[in-house]
């Protein structure tokens, strides 16, 4: 089976939705989910527009293939994923991993007369403190995840008022969770809420906020792939040209705010549709992946492309906190979704959105030094606005 079939996007409905039951086994109430969708009075037979969502095709990650659910008003987005996706697996296809899955809550205390001290009582208490919050989710524990570790920081606060100036600085708490599967933001402040008391008897400081945060630096993915130079060749442009084109681009985007903020916007583009089709909050994937982006003092481009030999090579690094249980993951339409993912976790999940957020990233940069983005873009609109009108 492959998801690489030449003008999914103009079989007709039916022919689609055939393939798609076929290939990820989807049973009479699946299809009869989809057909609930199609009654809507806002869908239209348009493109890869299945009724849910719309579907990108040609993604092979980890030599696996995926139909892609996506979730995102331009139809434009999801072919260009889908012809990045195609050229890309002329090369290979994506390969990713994650660095790691830990999600970190942050515990705030002040009023702290000797911080060193604190800091030292808490450190010695940390079996006892992570045992406590363990006990907030044994199953999580059994299936070998909970939380892991703790550090103490010290953080200046830079507004001065009646508080930080009596407080002189803060001592912050940083809890360390596996979370599994799951996002990890109820698991955590949870957890953060059950050790609190015990954290405030050691240090003797005042408890402020006690809150997961989404600057998720230990919950990285990173993807990379190769395409074959001559195969972005693209109307009358060589595909040296496009290359070429792409490089300066990526290059713009490094040295210049202005251009690197629309370079990770492009790349949003497709992590946020497949986070909204499989019931994720792309609201905490922004923030972790935008700040991630200025993490060093200067705003970057998450992705990066260079030569190699013959081919073209593209990586991504985020931070990307994506679930396959727990919050809205549970809905019918977001289990649809996962299921024709055919994911088996959260970490195969997020590496399948981080090859999506690369195609993005790719089908613009190919075009935005060459034909320019209107061409396909506008009209691929205006002929699914056409279609709207006639529907």
């Amino acid at each position: 089976m492959t998801s690489s079939l030449p003008q999914f996007h103009q079989l007709s409905l039916a022919e689609k939705i055939k393939i798609i039951a076929r290939f990820s086994s989807l049973t009479k109430e699946d299809l009869k989910l989809i057909r609930q969708y199609q009654k809507l009075p806002d869908f239209i037979d348009f493109e890869n527009n299945i009724g849910p969502f719309k579907i990108a095709s040609h993604f092979l990650v980890n030599d696996k293939d995926y139909f892609v659910p996506m979730e995102i008003e331009e139809p434009s987005v999801v072919a260009a994923a889908s012809r990045a996706a195609k050229i890309i697996r002329e090369g290979g296809g994506f390969f990713g991993r994650y660095l790691g899955n830990q999600m970190i809550g942050q515990l705030q205390l002040f009023g702290i007369k000797n911080f060193q001290k604190a800091k030292k009582e808490i450190l010695k208490s940390k079996k006892e403190i992570l045992k406590i919050a363990n006990k907030t989710n044994e199953f999580l524990l059994k299936i070998s995840g909970g939380a892991k570790d703790l550090e103490v920081r010290k953080v200046n606060p830079i507004r001065k008022n009646k508080f930080s100036n009596r407080a002189r600085n803060f001592l912050v708490l940083h809890l360390f969770v596996d979370t599994k599967d799951a996002m990890g933001a109820n698991i955590v402040n949870t957890m953060l809420e059950k050790i609190t008391p015990l954290v405030k008897k050691i240090s003797g400081g005042q408890i402020g906020v006690r809150i997961i945060s989404n600057f998720a630096e230990k919950r990285i993915v990173f993807v990379e792939a190769r395409v074959p130079i001559k195969k972005l060749a693209l109307g009358k442009f060589s595909g040296e040209k496009v290359a070429k084109g792409i490089l300066a681009a990526q290059e713009l985007a490094e040295s210049d705010i202005y251009r690197a903020v629309t370079h990770n916007k492009g790349v949003m583009n497709g992590i946020d549709a497949v986070a909204m089709s499989t019931g994720n909050d792309y609201r905490a994937i922004e923030s972790a992946i935008h700040s991630f982006a200025a993490k060093d003092g200067k705003y970057k481009p998450v992705t990066n492309w260079k030569l190699e030999k013959k081919f073209l090579k593209g990586e991504i690094k985020i931070p990307l906190p994506i679930a396959t249980v727990g919050g809205a993951t549970g809905t019918k339409k977001a289990k649809l979704a996962l299921k024709i993912l055919r994911v088996k976790n959260a970490q195969e999940l997020g590496i399948v959105a981080a090859s999506v957020g690369l195609s993005n990233n790719l089908a613009a940069l190919s075009v935005l030094g060459t034909e320019g983005i209107q061409k396909g873009h506008l009209k691929l609109h205006q002929e699914f606005l056409r279609k709207t009108k006639n529907d």
